[in-house]
């Protein structure tokens, strides 16, 4: 039976980034969810040590088969095909959810099954706050929303730095899709930027 969310985590060699999402993920109240996490072919000494972390909090793994270096959008289009649940998110492997993060975004959709996505708010790399009632390019993180995972299909057909940007407009603009902001500051962009954060999570 599929989970009703699926997390998709993209990584290269960050390993220590990795570890700290990875708990971050433990640390969550919510639990009908798949983790997935795929790597860009990293140095192959690396894979056994990622595999391993990803296994002892029951995420599930994949390397590829080549580097594709391209902003991220090869892993994550792996993962998203990958993907089996109702709503799917992204979460980069230096990011972090906080541990209530799904449940208001979950509540958003329940009570208004139109809506296509919902984001949270976001603390941004120890310098700012991203809580923008309306979705802007440079101003919410791919990291923030929860999207309804029919709505993305397959494919990412974005090859460009701001692809994550270029997907949620091409959500709003061209698909017409209804969204909702929860402003709750339950995603974390770089969460080494917030020792607090990582010491709680630990």
């Amino acid at each position: 039976m599929s989970q009703r969310v699926s997390i998709v985590t993209t990584v290269y060699d960050r390993t220590a980034c990795l570890d700290r999402c990875l708990r971050s993920t433990k640390h969550l109240t919510f639990r009908d969810f798949e983790h997935i996490v795929v790597s860009d072919h990293p140095p192959q000494h690396l894979v056994p040590h990622m595999r391993q972390m990803c296994e002892s909090v029951g995420a599930t793994y994949f390397d590829l088969p080549e580097r594709t270096g391209n902003w991220g959008i090869g892993p994550a289009q792996a993962g998203l095909r990958a993907a089996t649940g109702e709503f799917v998110c992204f979460l980069s492997d230096d990011n972090a959810f906080l541990p209530g993060h799904f449940e208001p975004l979950l509540a958003a959709f329940d009570a208004d099954p139109g809506l296509g996505f919902v984001y949270s708010s976001c603390r941004y790399a120890g310098r700012r706050e991203l809580r923008n009632p309306v979705p802007v390019g440079a101003g919410i993180d791919l990291g923030q929303p929860l999207f309804r995972r029919e709505l993305l299909g397959d494919t990412i057909p974005f090859c460009e730095f701001a692809w994550d940007w270029c997907v949620i407009h091409d959500l709003m603009v061209n698909k017409g899709v209804r969204w909702q902001h929860v402003d709750e500051m339950s995603f974390i962009f770089r969460l080494d930027a917030y020792p607090d954060l990582v010491e709680a999570l630990a």
